[in-house]
């Protein structure tokens, strides 16, 4: 929608938690096109601070992403959380945020449909996690078939209607402009307007007359075959009665924001051969899509260890970590609570311990959580650990899980990872 139908946005029509307006703050607005419906009429959102991230939840697995809070991943995110929208994704680490699925439709890029971005009437250069929003931007999602180029097959409406309140019975003329893969506009012949209970055509100019109707804001909504669908926003009064269209500002709905957490002091008990030490480990908290928190010897402060000792206290602060996480996700905090079954527990990797979200009965093998070539890695790691468990005669299965924005290499049961390790050291040397 153009700057001509700003004040008209159209989530009027939607129950908004929202705030009163609060000065000049950047807003961006979103939209969200299915096949059939609209799944988000344009909404306005308050723009968070720059520097700031957002934590956003896949409502299918309950995985979760930071992201900033400035990005469209973001806004998506919000806009997942405020209104019940199904939404999807994959963490790919380094690689950022990939979109599997808005209100339950997934993306195929094998055969289509697929959600396209949309940013200002042009194709997103970049991906959602990617893409920084300005004040004033529109972002459009939209669910449409692919064409040979891996594009999107439809084009993108936009309904230019009056932003000036009219005396019912008032003739009125709406243009409706369409935009291609490239961001050219041209005037769309053929469409059809619909606007309280009448439908029309546009011309060959794009425009289509219309009679203000009624007492109040209506919606004006273009639609047309290969096309995604819009509309704006109309207000009448009548003749004796303008106040009718003196209509408040919408109320915008605000982004949450959310900084850096704050490292977890974890103080742990230390018995050495002659004493009783108390030491404090500073570590930070798990984020998805990050690797697990690994136990250093820099984090321990508080007494001077020696190595055996060190190596001990380290075991020991992982797994009081993985208790103070599982008693605040216990307490509701939505950031550290896993899938059904699934817990923080300590294990050790490579020598060091980890806090992991394992199973009962798992013990670790290997984590990945920078992207796909890793996650196809660790797939080959999985595959070549069941050849050693069958070379090594070990009743047990090692099995690639993505769990909380993680993939992990898990063997089951737990007590075979030692017999398992033991059995390839030796085989190796």
């Amino acid at each position: 929608m153009t700057a001509i139908t700003r004040v008209a946005r159209v989530a009027a029509c939607m129950t908004i938690l929202a705030i009163p307006a609060t000065g000049l703050a950047a807003e961006a607005t979103i939209r969200i096109e299915g096949t059939s419906a609209t799944v988000l009429p344009e909404t306005a959102y308050v723009l968070p601070d720059a520097g700031t991230s957002l934590t956003i939840r896949d409502t299918a697995d309950a995985g979760v992403m930071s992201v900033g809070g400035l990005t469209a991943a973001a806004q998506l995110g919000n806009a997942s959380r405020l209104y019940g929208i199904g939404f999807g994704f994959t963490d790919w680490g380094q690689y950022g945020f990939g979109l599997d699925s808005i209100g339950g439709d997934p993306n195929n890029w094998d055969t289509g449909p697929v959600w396209f971005l949309r940013h200002n009437h042009r194709p997103s250069a970049v991906g959602a996690g990617s893409l920084v929003l300005a004040d004033g931007d529109e972002v459009l999602w939209a669910l449409s078939p692919l064409d040979g180029n891996y594009d999107m097959t439809l084009a993108e409406l936009d309904v230019v209607a009056p932003r000036t309140p009219l005396v019912a019975g008032e003739a009125f003329t709406v243009r409706v402009d369409s935009y291609n893969n490239q961001g050219t506009r041209t005037p769309v012949a053929g469409a059809l307007v619909s606007y309280r209970g009448a439908t029309v055509t546009t011309g060959v100019d794009g425009t289509a007359a219309l009679t203000a109707g009624g007492a109040g804001a209506a919606q004006v909504e273009a639609t047309r075959t290969g096309a995604v669908r819009d509309r704006a926003r109309v207000c009448a009064y009548p003749a004796d009665d303008p106040t009718v269209c003196n209509l408040p500002p919408l109320p915008r709905a605000v982004m949450p924001t959310q900084g850096t957490t704050p490292p977890i002091r974890v103080p742990v008990t230390v018995r050495t051969a002659t004493r009783t030490v108390t030491v404090v480990a500073n570590v930070r908290v798990p984020r998805s899509g990050k690797r697990p928190v690994g136990i250093h010897r820099h984090m321990i402060d508080g007494a001077d260890l020696a190595p055996a000792e060190t190596r001990r206290a380290m075991g020991k602060v992982a797994s009081a970590l993985a208790a103070n996480l599982n008693a605040r996700a216990a307490g509701g905090d939505t950031v550290l609570s896993l899938p059904s079954g699934t817990t923080w527990q300590a294990a050790w990797l490579s020598g060091t311990p980890y806090v992991v979200p394992l199973r009962e009965g798992e013990a670790l093998m290997g984590v990945r959580s920078d992207g796909p070539r890793n996650i196809r890695a660790i797939r080959t790691r999985t595959a070549s650990f069941n050849r050693h468990l069958e070379r090594c005669g070990i009743n047990a299965t090692a099995t690639t899980v993505r769990r909380h924005g993680y993939v992990l290499t898990t063997v089951r049961p737990a007590v075979t990872r030692a017999a398992l390790v033991e059995c390839v050291t030796h085989r190796m040397s």
